[in-house]
């Protein structure tokens, strides 16, 4: 049996689901240009989850701070916090909404940029030291969320980026 529905089905067998838990995590991203790959991290992921153990519905808030980009090169770092417009939209956030156990699919809304958008994200979840786990990858194209992607050099930024999620959450 995978790792990830190992916490599914300690959830499914009872208690655990009346609890909510703490996450905390971070976001990484890579992107790709005409000269290259690149990545950043955030570690800023922060917020609640809590799971209905009868319908499978699940709730809370995960929100990022979009200042917080590390790419290990300031001017990149720049950029992107220029894309995101910070000032102006410090944060994204993340609402989950229902967990599909048989496919191991997170649905939810996704509010970044002004814009929210129903997404439903791939889920890995396991066992971890203080509770449990999590790791989602996705796609998210930056002018779904009305983004223009940074120009350097008279290069510009594709417009589809990978998205890893990790973190862990623990029961309050």
């Amino acid at each position: 049996m995978p790792r990830r529905w190992l916490w599914i089905l300690l959830l499914l067998s009872g208690g655990a689901l009346a609890q909510g838990y703490q996450v905390r995590g971070e976001v990484v991203y890579t992107a790709r240009a005409p000269i290259g790959t690149f990545s950043g991290v955030n570690r800023t992921l922060q917020g609640e989850v809590l799971l209905d153990q009868g319908s499978g519905s699940v709730s809370g808030r995960l929100c990022l701070d979009l200042s917080a980009w590390d790419s290990g090169e300031p001017l990149r770092d720049r950029h992107t916090r220029e894309m995101f417009e910070v000032e102006r939209y410090p944060k994204a956030c993340f609402t989950p909404t229902k967990l599909d156990v048989d496919k191991g699919l997170l649905h939810g809304t996704l509010d970044l940029h002004g814009v929210r958008k129903a997404v439903v994200i791939p889920l890995e979840v396991a066992q971890g030291v203080q509770g449990v786990r999590f790791r989602a990858r996705f796609a998210l194209r930056l002018s779904e969320y009305g983004l223009k992607a940074p120009r350097f050099m008279g290069m510009q930024v594709r417009d589809e980026v990978q998205v890893e999620v990790r973190g862990e959450g623990v029961g309050r």
